[in-house]
């Protein structure tokens, strides 16, 4: 009796420690769980039909077979490249940005900022095109200067501090941009130029450029300033001349209407004399 109760009270823990053990080494080498955040491509490495299965495999846990099963997990969400300066454990500025000349033999350094995403139920044919690891990753960076360099190296000065004219060409990029990626299965979302510098020598030169606009605006403005002054003191003599004419000709009718009075009222006095005469 008492053997028995001490085998129970051992086995159960046993029993339990047993069941989590196998657990644990089963979530180890029969499973593998795929984040929220990500998307999996299963190859099977052993068995009768080997290969990349062509097919995304979305969060949740899936079989992963040590030995028979090689998972390539990828981040299914927006990514961001961004190509610019970078503070580094160094202490000074690491340059990522990108890096062009322009078609007036100008050298000049471009933040970029470029969206992207691997497209939907194609990451098995990224990892089967591009190969496995963050290798897509390294081919948008290039493909993106490569283009930053083909698109924006066609501006001239005048452009360069034109915020329309960066916008057009952000649009460029994005559009020639999209075309190198669609066999990558990377989809971009949107690119984005948000900084220009210059080397002195151009600097100096749009600063001048610059102020001789403003210059011009100035001196247009001025002319037209004194073009409205012109317009309005004519406005004010011919409203002075018009404001005289009126008083002289209210003043012409007032005594024309004062005379005619005094006459028609003589007449009346004259009428009411003789009428008073005759009656008398």
């Amino acid at each position: 009796m008492h053997i028995g109760k001490l085998t129970t009270k051992y086995v159960i823990p046993i029993g339990i420690f047993f069941f989590i053990t196998l657990f644990i080494v089963g979530i180890k080498f029969f499973v593998i769980k795929v984040g929220v955040d990500q998307v999996g491509v299963r190859t099977r490495i052993w068995g009768v039909t080997r290969g990349i299965v062509h097919k995304d495999y979305g969060p949740g846990w899936h079989r992963a077979i040590s030995g028979i099963d090689q998972w390539d997990l990828y981040d299914s969400t927006v990514q961001t490249l961004e190509l610019a300066k970078e503070p580094s454990h160094m202490g000074h500025d690491e340059r990522k940005e990108a890096a062009l000349r322009t078609s007036d033999d100008y050298d000049v350094s471009v933040d970029m900022v470029v969206k992207y995403q691997i497209k939907k139920e194609e990451a098995w044919k990224l990892r089967q095109d591009v190969g496995v690891g963050e290798r897509y990753k390294v081919i948008v960076e290039n493909e993106t200067r490569d283009i930053a360099r083909s698109v924006l190296g066609k501006m001239i000065e005048r452009n360069l501090y034109n915020p329309e004219e960066k916008r057009k060409r952000a649009e460029e990029c994005k559009i020639l941009l999209t075309e190198r990626l669609i066999p990558r299965h990377v989809n971009v979302i949107d690119v984005l130029i948000l900084e220009m510098r210059f080397d002195p020598q151009l600097e100096r030169k749009i600063k001048n450029i610059k102020l001789a606009e403003l210059d011009n605006v100035l001196n247009k403005s001025k002319a037209l300033a004194a073009e409205q002054r012109g317009i309005t003191q004519t406005i004010d003599a011919d409203t002075e001349a018009i404001a005289q004419k009126i008083t002289g000709d209210k003043e012409r009718s007032l005594t024309v209407l004062d005379a005619e009075t005094s006459k028609r009222i003589t007449e009346i006095l004259a009428e009411a004399d003789k009428y008073l005469v005759q009656k008398k």
